[in-house]
Formats: structure tokens, sequence, C-alpha cells
């Protein structure tokens, strides 16, 4: 009985090994490169947990291990899973590379599901702490999933922005700032509503002096569009 227990552990294990997907994702950062273990892959299409690894691309050591329970890209049709340690193109893979809080550190973006507004891609944002350790950003994880997709980075202006949508006819873009102490606040916003019929109406707020300052505008649509 102890031999067949042992016996259907070992088929078990290998059984598991053998239906993981593997991916190579080494063009997404200048600093590090990543191998991907994925559960599913069916239908040009991948997603599942996943166990993704990361390593230095000058001295190829290990620097550190995620975890995702829901790790979503997709494949094209010359790309076969099955084939092992396949490798994903630039703009492929579920990892998206940054300096999110303009330290300096490149940080790593995480795809987890499709949790953000009208089922958007959703990420956990994990922040470079030092060269070789990444700690899990609850704020700026909040940021990248409930909202339209992983937030857009502006290095110039360091400023963080992420997008919402209410229907056709509202969009509303928030932009976000570091203060001296390093803490997110929000700096400034747009608010794009053309609910009413051939008119666009245009609400923007502005940090000033610690206060919102608000400013309320309204354009004829084919005007406003084609400026």
């Amino acid at each position: 009985m102890k031999k067949l227990i042992i016996f259907c552990s070992i088929f078990l294990l290998a059984h598991t090994a053998e239906a993981q997907f593997k991916f190579l994702a080494n063009n997404s950062s200048d600093q590090y490169k990543a191998k991907i273990i994925v559960d599913r892959c069916q239908n040009s299409a991948c997603d599942g947990k996943a166990t993704i690894i990361l390593y230095d691309k000058i001295t190829d050591s290990e620097i550190d291990t995620f975890h995702s329970d829901d790790l979503e890209f997709g494949l094209t049709e010359k790309q076969d899973a099955k084939l092992g340690w396949l490798e994903l193109g630039k703009y492929q893979t579920p990892l998206i590379f940054g300096d999110f809080n303009f330290d300096g550190l490149e940080d790593i973006a995480i795809r987890n599901g499709n949790k953000g507004s009208y089922s958007s891609p959703s990420y956990d944002i994990y922040l470079a702490a030092s060269k070789n350790k990444f700690l899990l950003n609850s704020e700026l994880t909040q940021l990248a999933s409930q909202n339209l997709g992983m937030f857009d980075i502006d290095k110039k202006a360091k400023q963080l922005s992420i997008h919402q949508k209410d229907g056709c006819c509202f969009d509303k873009t928030i932009n976000y700032r570091y203060d001296s102490k390093n803490i997110l606040y929000e700096d400034s916003s747009v608010i794009e509503d053309s609910t009413i019929a051939d008119y666009v109406t245009v609400i923007t707020q502005k940090l000033v002096d610690g206060k919102m300052k608000r400013t309320v505008q309204k354009f004829k649509m084919k005007d406003y569009y084609n400026q």
C-alpha cells in the first residue's frame, strides 16, 4: 500500500510538471530577464496560476521569485506553448518593467487577471526596495487593478496617470505625483463629458497651494475633437 501511494505521488508530480508551460521574457527590461511558468495554455492564450523567476541580465544570477493567481497573455499563431521555454516578444510578455516611483530603480508590474474596470487587465506592482529585493506595493497595485488597465508613466514630469470610463460618453484621467516624503497624492484631473448631444464639457482640476482649483469649459464636439 505504501509503495502504491509513493507511485501515485510521483505520477501526480510528473503529470503536474508536464501540464505547466514555460516561457522566457528576455526583452522587456535592460536590467532583468525572467522565466515564466504558467498552468494553462490553449487556443493561443495562457492563464492561471504562475511563477515568475527574475534574473540579472548581466550576471545571470537569480534575483527574486513572484507568483500570480491569474497570469494572462496571448500567443501568436506561430508560437507553440508545448515546445517549452518559448521566448515571448517585448510587448507580448505579461510583465511590465519601469521606474514607478521615480527613485532610479527598475520596478515590475505582473499581470494578475482582469480585475480592472470593463474587465481590463490588472497588475500587481512590486517596487525595488534595493537592487536585488522587491516589495509588493498595495497603493500602486490598487491603481493598476481598479481602473482601465495599467497606469501611464511620465518620466519627465514624474507623474502617474490612471484612466476611468463610464459608458460611451464619460472619460476621466487622474494624475498622481510623489511629494518630498515619497507619498503619492492626486495632483490634477481632467473629465471629458459628452453626455449632452454635440457638446463636450471639460472639467479640469489642479492642486494649487494645497487646494484643488476647478475649471469648467464647454465646447462643440466637432471643434473639441478636431483641435
